[in-house]
């Protein structure tokens, strides 16, 4: 209950910094005061600005639970693929999915169709069929081998990306978008398709047994009867599957899927019972540090600051373990 208490307070006073950093600055009183004023509760009025009003409510609010909802299916989508392939360097990257929906998106941008989102989420998943079928053998599922296998067909996918970098020089902004991540596009629109990614990536807790059972091996999941390989394919499907609806959101950011789960096993041990919702709000917490100090800065792309920091927090974990 005290993580719980303390994860509230932190997620609200970080999107409080949200919504008062950018190009403009709004004074925290005043992100307040519009804020009470707009659930029903009192407000002073004083100084209220039409400027600050618009830019809070149609700018600021839906990046930052944009932000947020999209950190959170990182940190869970990383901590279910480094329990399900018992390797702490598993996340989205590694299976190459990020990677495969960025490529969807690159070839929507690319020849001009007005589906990019669809084909970043096509991307996604595609490349998850293809990684599998890649290291299926007989009945059984090898982690490192299905590891290996989306190693290699990212690089092919991020190879793939250069080439059409190269071939549509014109479109190099566009690009730059997926390639680096960014929440620039972030509105109420686009909105309920990272809520529904979020909630999805909390029902994960459902099948923190299961996910439990899995880390102690194959051998021993085996003898207690669970048949490994569905439900090792049930949960890469559906992680890989909202990774790839929020990449096609806010292009690929890198880093929180690899570094929440570490750090929070730590704090609250291996039990996924407990790590999945710590992920869920330290990485929907991480995010929005990153955002607010990428927009403090100078509307650095996100994906830019998490890899730039996530890189050498990993490197020093590395170093002390």
């Amino acid at each position: 209950m005290l993580f719980v208490a303390v994860s509230l307070f932190l997620a609200f006073v970080s999107a409080c910094l949200s919504l008062a950093v950018g190009e403009v600055r709004i004074p925290l009183p005043e992100v307040a005061n519009i804020i009470l004023g707009k659930v029903g509760f009192p407000s002073s009025g004083a100084g209220a600005s039409g400027v600050y009003d618009t830019i809070l409510l149609f700018v600021r609010l839906p990046r930052t639970l944009m932000v947020f909802f999209v950190g959170s299916v990182l940190g869970v989508t990383g901590a279910v693929y480094q329990g399900l392939l018992l390797n702490p360097l598993a996340e989205s990257y590694t299976l190459g999915v990020a990677s495969g929906a960025a490529l969807g998106a690159t070839i929507a941008i690319a020849f001009n169709v007005n589906l990019v989102r669809l084909f970043a989420f096509l991307g996604g998943a595609l490349t998850l069929l293809g990684v599998w079928a890649l290291s299926h053998r007989s009945r059984s599922v090898d982690p490192t081998r299905l590891i290996l296998s989306g190693v290699v067909v990212g690089s092919i996918l991020q190879a793939l990306m250069m080439l059409l970098q190269t071939l549509f020089p014109e479109k190099l902004g566009a690009f730059f978008f997926w390639v680096m991540g960014s929440f620039n596009s972030a509105s109420w629109r686009w909105l309920p398709g990272c809520l529904i990614a979020s909630c999805i990536a909390l029902l994960f807790l459902l099948l923190h047994r299961e996910l439990d059972i899995i880390s102690l091996g194959e051998g021993k999941a085996e003898t207690l009867g669970m048949n490994i390989v569905r439900m090792r394919w049930i949960l890469l499907l559906a992680a890989s599957l909202i990774t790839s609806v929020v990449v096609s959101y806010c292009g690929v950011i890198g880093f929180v899927g690899l570094i929440v789960p570490h750090l929070l096993r730590m704090m609250v041990g291996h039990s996924h019972g407990r790590l999945l919702f710590a992920s869920w709000m330290g990485g929907g917490l991480m995010l929005l540090w990153a955002d607010v100090t990428a927009r403090a800065i100078g509307s650095l792309p996100v994906g830019v600051l998490t890899a730039l920091v996530g890189g050498p927090i990993f490197c020093l974990f590395l170093w002390k373990s």
